[in-house]
């Protein structure tokens, strides 16, 4: 098939940052985490050249602060005369996390980048060989940390059958006036909009695969837990009738995993003690060696997705119920990084690296008879009714949340958090409720 048009839409690269991984002890292992979020960004010009795309689109959080890295300049500088080399375009639009992008370089931008205005709506013509008009980026920049206005409003092309790119970083939330304020509807009804190539959603998403296509392309490397899997980029082909094919390429070095154990899994096997329980978690590492990860959004690759993967960073969460429970709470010592150590001093040295950034014991205390003693009373059989109920209503979850008292934190910004405060957020939610489950159920056993 011929196409007019490709490019890579990416977002939300933040060089100069690192992985949210501080442990002194992985010496060999340490590059590995340390460049991750580099190495993202060199495979996306790496697919640039590979599939000769006509330009490249970042949409926003090219950087992650404000006070620029040295490095990070100069690297994406170098990476950018790759493409130079190669007639590749880079289009760029300032987010909340690099307002100062173009405005205070420390190094000369390449001649084959271009910077979004931060006051008015740039436009941007890309031409065929005829020097027909093809294609259109439009693009408006953060004037600051925060921005209110409503950007969509000024992306307004001509009518015409040029196929029309509109880059916005923005949380798609009309009531959050930090990040470009708007609904799906509002970039929907913008008729003229072939494409909106969002940032600042660090997970990959297609929330409209009819005109005007409306797409997220994630971190390409997640940073923390909350931002597992592979990330990675979108490879957008347009043919000349405009219609649009969207491919995943993947980028991450290291994927972020939550892996569940539960170690009533199998009654013959139920580890006894901390030993059994760290072999239990060894075996089930093996798991994820073999594991194949998912493509987002039901696209297709152009790249196995395995590939380019060094290591993964995993939570263990350790559910179930059984005598281990009480190792746990009569220990002294911070029995979850004994464990964390002990694993990666054998997982860090598989291939691809697996290390362990943290163990979540849920384990419930064994409880002898608990079914019988659930069936014959309804106290019991109310309070699982009761929290099932709690857990499917907002209202009731709003209403329960607001006596948590002021240590808790509830809708809060994602990218401004308050440190001194906990985050709630619906696993959180669930913990509480699942804990607050365990002890009432013990305490009418123990009284009964």
């Amino acid at each position: 098939m011929t196409f007019s048009i490709k490019f890579i839409h990416t977002a939300d690269i933040h060089l100069g940052s690192m992985l949210n991984i501080y442990d002194e002890k992985l010496k060999d292992n340490e590059n590995i985490f340390k460049n991750a979020v580099y190495e993202a960004f060199e495979r996306i010009v790496d697919y640039a050249l590979e599939f000769k795309i006509d330009f490249l689109l970042i949409s926003g959080d090219l950087y992650d602060r404000d006070a620029k890295s040295i490095k990070a300049n100069s690297f994406f500088n170098l990476q950018c005369n790759r493409l130079l080399k190669a007639n590749i375009n880079v289009y760029i639009i300032a987010g909340n996390h690099d307002p100062f992008v173009g405005k205070r370089e420390i190094f000369k931008l390449p001649d084959n980048v271009f910077v979004c205005d931060s006051e008015q709506c740039s436009e941007f013509q890309i031409k065929d060989k005829s020097l027909n008009i093809i294609a259109r980026v439009y693009g408006n920049s953060y004037r600051g940390k925060a921005d209110s206005r409503k950007l969509y409003n000024s992306y307004n092309p001509p009518e015409d059958s040029v196929f029309n790119i509109a880059m916005l970083h923005t949380e798609l939330n009309p009531n959050n006036f930090n990040y470009v304020p708007c609904t799906l509807e509002n970039l929907k009804a913008k008729e003229k909009i072939s494409y909106w190539a969002l940032g600042h959603i660090h997970k990959c998403k297609i929330l409209n695969r009819s005109k005007p296509i409306i797409a997220y392309s994630g971190i390409p490397q997640g940073r923390d837990i909350g931002e597992e899997g592979v990330g990675g980029c979108l490879l957008v082909e347009v043919d000349e009738a405009n219609k649009t094919f969207i491919k995943f390429l993947p980028t991450a070095s290291i994927a972020w995993e939550k892996v569940y154990i539960n170690i009533n899994e199998n009654s013959n096997a139920e580890p006894k003690n901390l030993t059994e329980l760290i072999e239990l978690i060894e075996h089930k590492a093996q798991n994820i060696l073999y594991k194949i990860e998912d493509i987002p959004c039901e696209l297709s690759s152009e790249s196995d997705l395995n590939n380019c993967l060094k290591g993964y960073a995993v939570r263990w969460i350790i559910e179930g119920r059984g005598h281990i429970k009480t190792i746990f709470e009569e220990g002294e010592d911070n029995l979850e990084e004994i464990i964390k150590e002990s694993l990666n001093s054998k997982l860090m040295n598989y291939s691809p690296v697996i290390y362990t950034d943290s163990i979540d014991v849920r384990i419930e205390k064994e409880m002898p008879n608990i079914e019988e003693f659930r069936n014959s009373n309804n106290i019991i059989k109310e309070i699982e009714e009761l929290c099932d109920e709690i857990s499917k209503d907002g209202s009731l979850k709003e209403e329960i949340s607001a006596t948590f008292g002021q240590v808790w934190e509830k809708n809060y910004d994602l990218e401004n958090t308050n440190d001194l405060k906990m985050q709630l957020d619906e696993e959180s939610f669930k913990e509480i409720l699942r804990k607050a489950r365990e002890l009432i159920i013990y305490r009418l056993m123990e009284e009964s």
